[in-house]
């Protein structure tokens, strides 16, 4: 299952997002297979997000929901209409990802 980046519009895979793209990142191994256990409300703390800021990845409140990726040019800006619908949706769905994901994928978000 896809969702797209508000900013580019390039899709991501679901799986990839949860479970690949900590990999990215300058954090060890063994610290970023112990990130894919967390709860989904820590995954994306400050330190994280730093992190995953650094090579490229923003997001909202989830990793579901993309709001600029590493495909995205430099000065490229998000589409304001679709960062509020995808907060809003994520507002009511936050604690379930996979019902995040398929609303999502579902409206080509």
């Amino acid at each position: 299952m896809d969702v797209h980046c508000s900013t580019c519009g390039e899709s991501w895979d679901v799986y990839h997002l949860r479970h690949e793209a900590i990999h990215d990142t300058d954090i060890p191994f063994g610290e970023s297979e112990a990130w894919r256990n967390l709860p989904f409300s820590y995954r994306l703390s400050e330190q994280y997000r730093d992190k995953f800021r650094a090579v490229g990845w923003q997001f909202g409140q989830t990793v579901i929901n993309v709001l600029r990726c590493p495909c995205c040019p430099a000065t490229a800006q998000a589409n304001p209409a679709v960062v509020l619908t995808k907060g809003a949706i994520e507002e009511l769905l936050a604690d379930d990802e996979d019902a995040l994901a398929l609303m999502f994928a579902d409206h080509e978000l």
